[in-house]
């Protein structure tokens, strides 16, 4: 397959700039997620690196030969786009094989490629259909089959999901996923959805404006967040954040909140020593906070009281909004809590998963700044 690399890339549209200064290596074979809110430039990048879009700055390369200049057709990519662009008129074969007849490709290899990837995707009893007679998920193996058969170096996957219902969607993640072990090919996928960049990707790549805010495998961001907008995106329900103080007492760092006052772990208070007397943000999240009734061996001082302003009963869990304070927070507990509305009840807040934020934008992690 291929090494994908963009050297200080950037987009502008006029005086917008759409992607400032991406650099990112994408190693063969690797399955890369790019992901971010609406309007952050991932989807732009992946066009720019499949000629769709012209560079302002920067290189990319693809194994190693620089394509800024190179015709969308010679880069030896794929893309499958989020409205699948099928021929309404043709059938399925058709639609898979037309690529490759417009490349003047013998009539028996056409063959032999559609019905190979026909067979991958499952959709061989469908060659003879038109995308109308066609599922949502049907016609997205459609799509991606016609990217099969051209056997590129690269596929691109520029939200592919988001027009599928929510069953089908995590269907179609693990075909996706079967498809890159089975091809052992290098792809670029672009999502909004941070659940389909922690579950797909080796590797992710957050950006927010336009910008890369952290890049790492989707367990070691998720842990070690670089910044707020890192740890806020990634993880569903989102972190709380909430402003505290650093404080030392009984020969240990606190967190004081005000209305709660958290003890500092001795594992992470070397990290945090030198920003002592400082005001932060506190960042936890809401898996990490549990009802005081279901856990039997707990620090005291890790309890925090609120008063509960939402039940939302999911099955496996509850997702509680609570006041601590003046701030509202998330806790998911055991799914047998018995949190009645407009009561206090006594929080555990894990603090050994606990972060620290500076209150200077970029909002920085205090472990690395």
């Amino acid at each position: 397959m291929a090494t994908v690399s963009f050297h200080y890339v950037t987009k502008r549209f006029g005086n917008f700039v759409a992607v400032k200064d991406f650099d990112l290596g994408i190693g063969d074979k690797e399955f890369v997620v790019l992901v971010g809110p609406s309007g952050c430039g991932k989807s732009t990048s992946l066009r720019m690196l499949a000629g769709l879009e012209k560079i302002t700055e920067g290189t990319i390369e693809i194994d190693g030969r620089v394509v800024n200049n190179v015709h969308p057709k010679d880069r030896d990519i794929a893309m499958v786009f989020q409205n699948y662009a099928l021929y309404p008129h043709m059938t399925v074969y058709k639609n898979m094989a037309f690529g490759l007849q417009l490349r003047r490709f013998p009539k028996s290899e056409v063959d032999k490629r559609v019905h190979d990837a026909a067979e991958i995707l499952e959709i061989s009893e469908l060659l003879k259909r038109k995308p109308r007679e066609l599922s949502g998920g049907q016609r997205q193996r459609v799509a991606v089959g016609r990217a099969i058969v051209r056997k590129p170096s690269v596929f691109l996957f520029d939200e592919p999901l988001s027009n599928l219902d929510a069953k089908l969607r995590v269907q179609m993640r693990g075909e996706i996923l079967k498809l890159h072990h089975r091809l052992q090919s290098t792809i670029i996928y672009v999502t909004h959805d941070q659940i389909e960049a922690m579950t797909m990707g080796s590797k992710i790549v957050i950006m927010n404006a336009g910008e890369i805010m952290q890049v790492g495998e989707p367990i070691k961001v998720y842990d070690s967040p670089d910044n707020m907008f890192v740890a806020g995106f990634i993880g569903s329900p989102a972190m709380n954040f909430l402003e505290v103080k650093l404080i030392s007492k009984d020969r240990a760092l606190w967190v004081d909140g005000g209305e709660f006052c958290l003890p500092i772990p001795d594992s992470k208070g070397q990290k945090y020593a030198q920003h002592k007397g400082k005001t932060c943000y506190f960042g936890i999240r809401p898996e990490h906070m549990y009802d005081r009734e279901f856990i039997k061996d707990y620090d005291p001082r890790n309890v925090i009281k609120a008063r509960v302003d939402l039940i939302e009963p999911v099955g496996s869990f509850v997702i509680l909004q609570i006041v601590v304070g003046k701030a509202t927070i998330v806790a998911q507990v055991d799914s047998h809590t018995r949190a009645v509305l407009g009561e206090e009840m006594d929080l555990v807040a894990d603090m050994e998963k606990m972060h620290l934020f500076s209150t200077d934008p970029p909002h920085l992690s205090l472990s690395i700044s």
